[in-house]
């Protein structure tokens, strides 16, 4: 009884510290990115921010997605139009370096647009897949430790035991690009919520499934 009062209580503590945020991208962004070039590390492959006192930071905003990334356990996927971000390139780098299985979902004609990291985490070995068509894969979101995701990784290696994860989605208007970043006015938000999660999960694998032809396909025509 004792032990089941203890997890409670740290499911509530858990439950109650997860994430739910909205951050903005705007003109106000860029005000401090001179400063935080100066001060960042050379070839660092996170986003180094120092105190800043603008709250519309860029690069905190960009820290604060990478930051989730590098909690993934188990699973990334990854739907996005436009991708040339080397902060958020370099954080699912370091994702399947630990592991996690990522997918990623984009538009045939972005795959290979200039600066994109989509051609690069492809020929690391990241399955993508594209809709035939001449309407565009517009949707810009992330799910990291998806629920349904998790539980069909466990049961195809067959495991007893799952290390601790929770559900994130990340999703907005934003490309992740240094212009969308850092330059557009545009919106994200963060969130643990288990309704949305288990949403954008289920449209995830509908479209990872309707695409199912496309996988590497596009890789080799290039």
């Amino acid at each position: 009884v004792i032990w089941k009062l203890v997890q409670c209580s740290r499911s509530k503590r858990e439950k109650a510290s997860r994430v739910h945020e909205v951050i903005i991208f705007n003109e106000l962004g860029e005000i401090c990115a001179a400063v935080h070039m100066r001060n960042s590390s050379m070839g660092s492959q996170k986003p180094q921010v120092s105190p800043c006192c603008n709250t519309h930071c860029s690069l905190r905003n960009v820290a604060k997605i990478v930051e989730q990334i590098d909690r993934a356990v188990y699973s990334i996927d990854l739907a996005i139009y436009t991708f040339t971000s080397l902060f958020l390139a370099d954080s699912i780098k370091r994702a399947l370096q630990r592991g996690v299985i990522i997918r990623i979902i984009s538009d045939g004609e972005m795959v290979y647009s200039k600066g994109s990291q989509i051609s690069m985490l492809a020929q690391l070995g990241v399955p993508v897949r594209v809709p035939i068509t001449t309407n565009l894969m517009h949707s810009k979101f992330c799910i990291i430790d998806g629920f349904e995701r998790v539980e069909e990784i466990r049961l195809l290696r067959k495991l007893k035991f799952m290390r601790p994860c929770y559900s994130i989605v990340i999703s907005g208007s934003v490309n992740w690009t240094a212009l969308g970043l850092g330059g557009n006015w545009e919106n994200c938000i963060i969130t643990a919520d288990e309704k949305l999660t288990a949403t954008f999960q289920a449209e995830f694998q509908r479209m990872w499934r309707a695409f199912a032809k496309t996988e590497g396909s596009q890789i080799q025509l290039k």
